[in-house]
């Protein structure tokens, strides 16, 4: 099994576009460079990078960098390494948008006028308006 080296986890999040957190600051913080990036779904993903010039000789430890700190495969990683290709990030679910109630409301439909939540989920702002002003003017009863 192939263990990268420190510079071939630095070939990988430059690839990535990762944000070098300590290049801010132009100062070497401790014995690794600690990156962030944001993934296209707006998970925040954190890794550190040793100054070194070694290598990895742990493959469990490498395991836990490709899948837990940087959320691919081990393919992935190797690609962009050797072939400076990008993971394919899954985006967010475009799902028709939902015209829903909104949050206040929502609230008062339901703790007030005695709606289940599930009656709200195909409820329009409009449907859910006028349900509530029915409410009102029959005195909240």
């Amino acid at each position: 099994m192939r263990l990268p080296t420190h510079k071939e986890l630095n070939r990988y999040v430059e690839v990535e576009g990762w944000e070098d957190k300590d290049k801010k600051s132009d100062k070497k913080k401790g014995d690794h460079h600690r990156y962030v990036f944001t993934t296209p779904t707006g998970e925040r993903l954190y890794t550190r990078v040793s100054h070194g010039k070694g290598q990895i000789f742990d493959q469990e430890l490498f395991n836990r960098i490709w899948r837990d700190q940087l959320c691919i495969d081990e393919g992935q990683f190797w690609a962009a390494v050797d072939k400076g290709i990008r993971p394919v990030r899954p985006t967010p679910t475009s799902s028709p948008p939902h015209h829903g109630i909104d949050a206040k409301l929502a609230k008062n439909l339901i703790t007030k006028v005695g709606l289940n939540p599930s009656e709200l989920d195909e409820m329009s702002q409009e449907d859910g308006v006028r349900t509530w002003n029915e409410w009102l003017i029959s005195g909240g009863t």
